[in-house]
C-alpha cells in the first residue's frame, strides 16, 4: 500500500510538472504574438502618417495656405485608416490645423516627444506615448472622455494616491513634410488612443484563443495597461462588463513596472487563476508607460492533470 501510494504520489506530480511546463511554454508564445500584433498596429499608423506626409496635396495646400483642404483630406485619411487624430504642423512645431477639430490651431507642439524627434532629425518616428488631458482635449473632447477613468477597487492591486487616471494612452507616429525642392514645411502626427478601444485585445484573443472558453469563461484574456491600470481587455468581471479600471497586482506591478522586467507565473487576474504573461510597454525614450499582458485560464489544465492522475 505504501508503495502504490508513493507512485502515486510520484505520478501526480510528474504530471503536474509536465502539464504546467507546457502551459508555461505556450503562455510565453502567445505574448510573443501579442506583442506583434501590437508593432503591427504601430507600424499601421507610421505606415499611413509617413504616406500622407509624403502627398502632393499637403505641400500645394501649405504654399496655398488652404486650410479647408488639408481639413478635408486629412478627415477623410483619418477616417479611412481609424486614427483618432491627424495634425500638421509647421517647421516651428506650431499647429496648422487638427483635422478633429479645425478652430484649435496656433499652439506649438515642438515640446512634444514624437514631434521634436522629428523636428530634430527630420525622421519619421513611431511607438507609445501618454497624451495629457489637456491635448487630448484639443485634439477632440471625446478622446479626454475615453480616458477618463476611474479606479475600481482591485485586490493585490498596489495602494495609489489617485483615483483616477485622466490622460490617455496613444499609438502615434510623426513624420517629416517637405515641398517640391526637398525644403522642410512641418510634421505631420497621428496616433490611435488606445483607452477603451478592444481592437488590438480582441484581435488577440480571436488570433491567439480563437475565442474558445471553458464552464463559461474565456480560456484566454488579453489585456493593455497604461501604468497600472486596465484601460483595453477582454478580461471580465462577475457581471460580464470588460475589467476597465481594475488594475495589475503589487507583485507584477513592481516587477515590470518598476524594474522594467517581464513576468511569466501564475497569478489571480481580476477574478479567478490564470497562467499568465506580462511584460512592459515603453515610449521612444524607453521609459516603462505600460504593460502588455496575455493568460491562460488555469482550470483547464488543473482538471486536465488530474483526469490523467485518475
Amino acid at each position: 500500500a505504501t508503495f502504490s501510494l508513493s507512485v502515486a504520489l510520484s505520478g501526480y506530480y510528474i504530471i503536474e510538472k509536465n502539464v504546467m511546463e507546457k502551459a508555461q511554454v505556450k503562455i510565453r508564445h502567445d505574448l510573443n504574438s501579442a506583442r506583434n500584433i501590437y508593432e503591427q498596429s504601430v507600424e499601421h499608423v507610421r505606415d499611413t502618417v509617413r504616406f500622407t506626409a509624403a502627398r502632393f496635396f499637403i505641400k500645394d495646400a501649405i504654399t496655398e495656405k488652404n486650410k479647408a483642404r488639408l481639413v478635408r483630406e486629412f478627415e477623410k485619411i483619418r477616417r479611412a485608416e481609424s486614427l483618432d487624430i491627424l495634425t500638421l504642423t509647421d517647421a516651428s512645431g506650431k499647429v496648422i490645423v487638427r483635422s478633429r477639430v479645425p478652430s484649435v490651431s496656433g499652439d506649438s507642439r515642438a515640446e512634444d516627444r514624437i514631434v521634436k524627434r522629428v523636428l530634430s532629425d527630420r525622421d519619421v518616428v513611431a511607438g507609445t506615448a501618454i497624451v495629457q488631458k489637456d491635448e487630448l482635449i484639443k485634439e477632440g473632447p471625446d478622446l479626454a472622455d475615453r480616458a477618463h477613468i476611474e479606479f475600481v477597487d482591485t485586490p493585490k492591486a498596489k495602494a495609489r494616491r489617485e483615483s483616477e487616471e485622466t490622460a490617455g494612452m496613444m499609438i502615434k507616429a510623426a513624420a517629416p513634410v517637405h515641398g517640391y525642392d526637398g525644403s522642410f514645411l512641418g510634421v505631420l502626427y497621428g496616433g490611435t488612443l488606445l483607452n477603451r478601444d478592444y481592437r488590438i485585445v480582441d484581435k488577440v484573443k480571436e488570433i491567439v484563443y480563437e475565442d474558445q472558453t471553458y464552464k463559461g469563461r474565456d480560456v484566454g484574456t488579453v489585456t493593455i495597461f497604461q501604468w497600472d491600470l486596465r484601460i483595453s481587455t477582454n478580461v471580465r468581471t462577475e457581471d460580464g462588463n470588460r475589467a476597465v479600471g481594475t488594475r495589475v497586482s503589487e507583485e507584477v506591478n513592481e516587477r515590470v513596472l518598476e524594474k522594467g522586467l517581464p513576468w511569466v507565473a501564475r497569478a489571480y487576474v481580476v477574478n479567478a487563476w490564470y497562467k499568465t504573461a506580462y511584460e512592459p510597454i515603453r515610449d521612444i525614450s524607453g521609459n516603462t508607460v505600460g504593460i502588455l499582458y496575455v493568460g491562460v485560464l488555469e482550470k483547464p489544465f488543473t482538471d486536465m492533470w488530474r483526469n490523467v492522475f485518475l
